[in-house]
C-alpha cells in the first residue's frame, strides 16, 4: 500500500471522526485546535531560535516568497526570519 493512500486513509478516518466529535461535543474539538495552535507557536519560536544561532544558515538571508509577503503584508526586502514571525503571531492570535 503506497504512502499517498495511506495518507488518504487516514484523513478520510481523522475526518470523519473528527466530524462527529464536533456533533457530541464541539467544545473538545476546539481545544484540540487550541492545542495544535500552541504547540505550532512553540515550533515556531524554536525554529527562530535556531535561525538566530547560526542553526539554518540557508534561511539566514532567504528572502520571504512573494505570496508570504503578499498575505502578511510584508515589505519588499523580508527575510524568512520576518515570515516566521508573521505565522507565529497569527497562530498565536488565534489561541483561546
Amino acid at each position: 500500500i503506497s504512502a499517498q493512500k495511506r495518507f488518504r486513509i487516514f484523513d478520510g478516518h481523522f475526518s470523519s471522526t473528527f466530524f462527529m466529535t464536533y456533533l457530541i461535543s464541539p467544545k473538545v474539538c476546539h481545544r484540540f485546535v487550541g492545542f495544535l495552535e500552541d504547540e505550532a507557536v512553540i515550533t515556531y519560536t524554536r525554529c527562530l531560535e535556531d535561525l538566530d544561532a547560526g542553526r539554518l544558515p540557508a534561511w539566514t538571508s532567504l528572502p520571504a516568497p512573494t505570496i508570504a509577503k503578499k498575505y502578511w503584508k510584508l515589505c519588499d526586502q523580508a527575510v524568512m526570519r520576518d515570515v516566521l514571525l508573521a505565522i507565529r503571531a497569527d497562530e498565536a492570535n488565534h489561541r483561546e
